[in-house]
């Protein structure tokens, strides 16, 4: 109950951000949140299911203590939004002094908040004026600024290093520091797609009268929504990650236990469920891409089912490493067809999606992972709210 009556306050007070600075009120609605006991009062964290997603974690007991200072709880909310927004848990571990790093983070986002709304005992950029700092710089700016200046003054430099660690940012060089280059790439493309979304909703001219650092940031970071690199990568990860384990005899094992043959071994197949988009807006060179990299998955070694599907599935078939002398549909665009199968029929342990994503929205819910992979033409813009996006590149 304590949880629920928590729950609508931090609703409510996402209304009020909508109400009055609509691009941090519809960017915290759109962010997965979850209430914990221990932790810090506000950080970021990383909930593993289909692909890695970023969430909000908020300890109940410090929002409480919140409830009377309106200004200060949209404050924290911002500063861990703006956080995100530039990045800074996805590059924490590309900085030795970990310290500094925070300190010169929470400079960066503190700026951009006014002085009733700024977090209690975090130092502020102000403390060291002396040092004629430009404002509004990232942080790899005031870092660098910084270090150099601790090396020239020992004393400052201990000074410095007596500051308390921020623990909203412990996680960053914990959870954070363990991914992978490929899933750094996932999250910080999930973070471009949301702020393409929000921007979209609240139109760039409600951003017209920040600083111009911040606005150009997320307006080039919205237009660089398409711009991942190893999308393929992604798409092999994805498959990799869902997959289903058997045991296989073998005589070239002894067995362990029995010291006998045959024995056992391992055997990881990945059961992948393929929907293949054959409406009327995909293009002959569209197909040829979506079967490249068809093939790329099956020489991996997954098992792939085809669904070839426009309103409704046309076509399927187990996909043995040969083209299709032709595709079926060429009509209007569904996506329920295929994923109504997989919950009903076929089971996979993921489902990927070829399409240029002109449907309407998916109303069935899937029981498996969806990664949609979207054409080289599709905008960018992305409404669905199942599953994982990736742009394909040339």
């Amino acid at each position: 109950m304590v949880k629920n009556a928590i729950q609508q306050q931090l609703d409510h007070s996402s209304i009020q951000l909508m109400l009055n600075e609509p691009f941090w009120g519809h960017l915290l609605s759109g962010i997965p949140k979850r209430f914990v006991e221990e932790g810090a009062s506000f950080y970021w964290s990383i909930s593993q299911g289909e692909m890695p997603l970023l969430e909000l974690c908020i300890k109940a007991e410090a929002w409480n203590d919140l409830t009377k200072e309106k200004a200060l709880k949209h404050g924290q909310l911002k500063h861990e939004l703006l956080h995100l927004v530039w990045g800074h848990p996805l590059m924490a571990h590309r900085y030795t002094d970990t310290k500094l790093f925070d300190i010169v983070c929470d400079w960066v986002v503190n700026q951009y908040l006014p002085p009733s709304q700024r977090p209690v005992s975090i130092h502020s950029i102000e403390e060291f004026s002396s040092k004629k700092l430009l404002p509004f710089q990232p942080a790899a700016y005031y870092y660098q600024a910084m270090e150099q200046w601790m090396q020239e003054d020992n004393e400052q430099g201990k000074s410095i290093a007596s500051f308390p660690s921020n623990p909203s940012h412990k996680n960053w060089y914990q959870q954070f520091a363990q991914l992978s280059q490929i899933e750094r790439d996932i999250l910080s493309a999930g973070i471009d797609q949301l702020i393409q979304q929000t921007i979209e909703r609240v139109g760039e001219a409600t951003l017209m009268h920040w600083p111009s650092a911040l606005r150009l940031h997320l307006i080039n970071r919205k237009n660089d929504q398409r711009s991942l690199q190893n999308w393929r990568r992604i798409l092999r990860l994805f498959i990799g990650r869902h997959h289903t384990t058997r045991l296989k005899h073998t005589i070239r094992r002894p067995s362990k236990r029995y010291g006998t043959s045959p024995g056992l071994r391992l055997q990881q197949r990945q059961k992948v469920l393929v929907a293949l988009d054959t409406s009327g807006s995909i293009q002959e060179s569209d197909f040829q891409a979506f079967f490249r990299e068809i093939h790329h998955l099956w020489k991996l070694g997954a098992d792939l089912y085809i669904l070839e599907c426009d309103t409704q599935i046309r076509k399927q078939y187990t996909y043995q490493g040969q083209l299709p002398a032709f595709v079926m549909g060429r009509g209007g665009s569904s996506f329920d067809p295929p994923i109504r199968w997989a919950n009903e029929r076929y089971h996979p342990d993921a489902i990927v999606y070829f399409t240029d994503g002109q449907a309407p929205n998916l109303q069935e819910k899937s029981r498996y992972p969806i990664l949609w992979v979207l054409n080289q033409r599709n905008s960018g813009s992305w409404e669905q709210t199942q599953g994982t996006p990736v742009w394909m590149k040339k």
